[in-house]
């Protein structure tokens, strides 16, 4: 799977951190000479160190440089996602787990129709799922989600439960169809954790604050290939959205 080179970078930092060679209190070389030392770019290291900073692990200040300020993020219940394009999606499934809850075949009625954009009649395949982080912990999420039977291989959920554990529903149904994923509409709102049984797998009160992301996987005629439903509990996920000035804007 591809990964963004400052995710990669920030991890292996923090990785340092934890095992004692950059100490807490202690400062960390100029911005410029750890990018060089790394054979990256000072963008690229720059965008390493924000994440860092982010989950607390290092403090920066005009002037007084970069320190170490923990050795481990500062909620380590909590997971911190930064999207700069769909390879962040890959990584999210690479850095957790899937816990299938229930699959089943299901035909989009009108409510489907008017809640996902999944057409009335067309058959689905309905998974529901815990994410959980790969180095344990409560679940980050409820996750439904519902894949186009059609671009569905034999034996989906084995393949889920097995070879393809960590790897995004829609990326199997990409592979094995021959329609890649062409682009990712997402949608961020808030929600209460609902009580079917929701709450109680997450292990939260139904009705407590959640992050609702709905994500459409769109192939190249903008046709679905998956729709999922993500339930996160507030305290338990941060979303990080990088938005970046163009260095030679144009006059509207």
């Amino acid at each position: 799977m591809i990964e963004p080179r400052y995710a990669s970078l920030a991890r292996e930092i923090a990785r340092e951190i934890v095992d004692g060679r950059h100490p807490v209190g202690s400062q960390m070389p100029p911005e410029v000479e750890m990018a060089a030392e790394r054979g990256v770019s000072r963008a690229t290291m720059r965008a390493a160190l924000d994440r860092l900073e982010q989950l607390g692990l290092i403090s920066r200040r005009r002037r007084a440089g970069t320190r170490v300020a923990a050795l481990r993020p500062n909620n380590r219940s909590a997971y911190l996602q930064s999207l700069a394009g769909i390879g962040d999606l890959l990584q999210y499934a690479a850095e957790t787990r899937r816990e299938i809850t229930g699959f089943e075949d299901v035909v989009a009625d009108a409510a489907l129709d008017r809640a996902l954009g999944l057409r009335a009649g067309q058959h689905w395949l309905r998974i529901t799922s815990l994410r959980i982080p790969a180095a344990g912990g409560p679940a980050l999420c409820w996750t439904e989600i519902h894949g186009d039977a059609e671009a569905a291989p034999p034996g989906l959920e084995a393949r889920l439960r097995g070879p393809d554990a960590g790897e995004l529903v829609a990326t199997v149904l990409a592979n094995w169809s021959g329609r890649p994923i062409a682009e990712v509409v997402q949608e961020i709102s808030a929600a209460g954790i609902p009580a079917n049984g929701v709450a109680e797998a997450l292990g939260v009160q139904a009705g407590d604050h959640a992050l609702r992301i709905t994500r459409r996987y769109l192939d190249p005629a903008g046709a679905p290939l998956a729709v999922s439903v993500s339930l996160h509990p507030a305290d338990r996920f941060t979303y990080v959205t990088r938005l970046r000035r163009s260095a030679s804007p144009t006059a509207e």
